[in-house]
């Protein structure tokens, strides 16, 4: 699943801007609509990385579906601000590559990264 992890990022990415630009009660009109958007695209995320298990991705998109939930209510149930779960959002979507690319590296066939030969 590419294409929803960047949109998903993307919104993060939207939705942390308008955090920092836009006063709190006006906010809460972008990042309510990306939360709804987000909660959708997560939920496909979800579904697409189940059927053929990735641990990894469906833990994120898990954490995403609640993540978007907050993001949707603007943080106002517990009493976070608004930017949390915007951040959260697009370090959700870096997540699993992340935990790829340090798997990859322990690897003891993984090629040479720019690492010098001993």
């Amino acid at each position: 699943m590419r294409w929803p992890r960047i949109a998903l990022g993307a919104l993060g990415a939207a939705a942390t801007g308008a955090a920092i630009a836009v006063q709190p009660p006006q906010v809460f009109a972008f990042t309510g609509i990306a939360g709804i958007v987000a909660f959708v695209l997560a939920a496909g995320c979800l579904a697409a990385d189940t059927i053929p298990y990735r641990p990894a991705h469906a833990a994120a998109a898990a954490l995403t579906l609640v993540d978007a939930v907050l993001l949707a209510v603007g943080g106002r149930a517990i009493g976070i601000p608004v930017i949390v779960p915007a951040v959260l959002l697009l370090l959700l979507q870096l997540a699993p590559a992340a935990r790829a690319d340090v798997a990859a590296r322990r690897r003891p066939d993984a090629p040479d990264r720019g690492r010098s030969a001993p």
